[in-house]
This record gives structure tokens, C-alpha cells and sequence, in this order.
């Protein structure tokens, strides 16, 4: 019979390695990005991709005629839902309406530590977005993509637990491992998944301080401050210092007057309202 350290020695070793089983990623999703990138892509198009899979359809639409997003009339195709969210906006969200399927356990303690990574990993999204939008020049919709990508990691640690009981019933021990390895094992994944350099190298950069010198806002900016002002990881993920990142430095986060004024905390409501239908 193994033991509690034979398990976590096991772990680390797939880990180190790069035998720890990872997920693929959904096939609609794959399918949707494909499509999106077709630079003779339509509404129509992208519509016809997305209509395979009713349930990605109905949680579009619903969206779309969500409170943050509706506009006077309702809208109950899927091209006109893709002409009123934009084609990059759609693709992107259709990768972070498929992440959450997968996050989902059948342990009881797994399911909840599954939720609690893709809740935060909203709220970071939706922090990114705005920051983007205001302080960038960096698309938005690329900034909350990365926002929900940026735990991914934490995924294959839990499906290996699911399968281990004496690591779920060390929690602590579980949760170090989360902290330790989950940078790691996202890059591996969102490299695997043939994501753009500046998302799939995010996971292991984004707790590491930017380089003094820098003065143009990169993505892992915005995605650090996100991550900072959300304190999203506190639950015993990960404890962050400030990192001071590029972005720091133009908002001059010292007194934090570009965040405190009403327009920014009215996006960012806004955006949070949105980004939390994906949990």
C-alpha cells in the first residue's frame, strides 16, 4: 500500500519529468479558434461552428442578453450574438465557457478547490479586461483569456488527487504542491495547446518581477495587477508581494488615484458582473 509520501513523491516526479497527464483541450474550442482566425471569417461563419455544441450556444446567448451586455432589443441567433460581442470577444470566451466544463471533479473537497481556482481566475479576467481597456494598448478580450488561463496548472495536481485519498485528506499539503507546481504544469499545458507565446509563457513569469527597465505595459502586466488588486489567490494558493511591473509604474499605484475614480470602478463592476456568469 503506498504512503502519504509516496504519493507526493510520485507527483513530483510525473512533474519534473513531464509524465503528469495533462487535459486536452476541448475540441469545440480548438474548432472555434480555428475558425475565428480565418481572416474571411463572418458571423455567419463562426456561427455554424459553434451551433455543434447546443450547450456553448445557449450559455452564448444567454450572455448575450445578460444585463452587462444586452442591448434594447433581445438576441436570439448566434449571428447576431457574434455581431453584437465581435468575433475575437466570442472566440476568446468560448475557450473560457469550455475551461470551466473541465473544471469540475467528482470528490466533494476536489470540486470545491476546482471552483474556488476558476472562480478567482474570473475575477482576475475580468480585472485584466478593464486594466487592458483603460491603460493599454493590448486588446482586452487577450488580457481576460489570460486571466482565465493563468491557473490552469492547478487542474492536473487535483485530477491526480481525485485518484489519491490521502492527499486529499492532507489538504495542506495538497494546497503547497498547488502553489509550487501549478506555474509549471500551465505553461506545459497552454504550450501544448498551441496558445500564443506571451499567454502560454504567463504561468511561470507571472510571479516573477518584471524587468526594471520596462516602461511599455505587457500582458503579464496587466494580468500581475489583476492578480494583486483581486488578491484572487489568497485562499492558500499563493501569497504575492507586489510585484511593480510596468503597469505599476504608469498608474503610480502608490496613491492609486486611476483605480479609485468612479469611471474605472463603474467598467470594472461592469466587467466582474460579466466575467462571474462563467462560474
Amino acid at each position: 500500500m503506498k504512503t502519504l509520501p509516496d504519493i507526493t513523491k510520485n507527483l513530483i516526479e510525473a512533474i519534473e519529468n513531464n509524465e503528469l497527464k495533462l487535459p486536452t483541450q476541448p475540441e469545440v474550442a480548438v474548432r472555434i479558434r480555428e475558425c475565428a482566425e480565418d481572416p474571411n471569417v463572418t458571423p455567419l461563419k463562426l456561427a455554424k461552428v459553434i451551433s455543434h455544441d447546443p450547450v456553448l450556444t445557449a450559455r452564448f446567448i444567454q450572455i448575450a442578453n445578460s444585463p452587462t451586455s444586452r442591448g434594447v432589443v433581445a438576441i436570439e441567433s448566434l449571428p447576431n450574438v457574434i455581431s453584437r460581442l465581435g468575433v475575437p470577444f466570442v472566440s476568446n470566451l468560448a475557450t473560457g465557457l469550455a475551461m470551466e466544463q473541465i473544471f469540475q471533479a467528482t470528490n466533494e473537497t476536489i470540486d470545491q478547490l476546482m471552483y474556488e481556482a476558476w472562480s478567482s481566475s474570473t475575477y482576475v479576467a475580468a480585472y485584466a479586461h478593464v486594466l487592458a481597456k483603460r491603460f493599454s494598448t493590448i486588446p482586452s478580450e487577450i488580457a481576460s483569456l489570460a486571466g482565465l488561463m493563468h491557473q490552469i496548472g492547478v487542474l492536473p495536481i487535483l485530477v491526480y488527487a481525485q485518484d489519491n485519498d490521502m492527499l486529499i485528506e492532507d489538504k495542506q499539503l495538497l494546497l503547497a504542491l498547488i502553489k509550487e507546481y501549478h506555474p509549471k504544469i500551465g505553461g506545459a499545458i497552454l504550450h501544448s495547446w498551441e496558445f500564443p507565446r506571451e499567454i502560454s509563457s504567463l504561468p511561470t513569469q507571472l510571479y516573477l518581477p518584471t524587468p526594471e527597465d520596462a516602461n511599455k505595459p505587457q500582458l503579464i502586466d496587466v494580468v500581475q495587477v489583476a492578480l494583486f488588486k483581486t488578491q484572487a489567490l489568497k485562499k492558500n494558493f499563493i501569497e504575492m508581494e507586489m510585484l511593480y511591473p510596468a503597469l505599476h509604474k504608469q498608474l503610480n499605484l502608490d496613491d492609486e488615484s486611476p483605480l479609485e475614480n468612479d469611471a474605472f470602478k463603474n467598467d470594472l463592476q461592469e466587467s466582474v458582473r460579466f466575467y462571474c456568469q462563467l462560474s
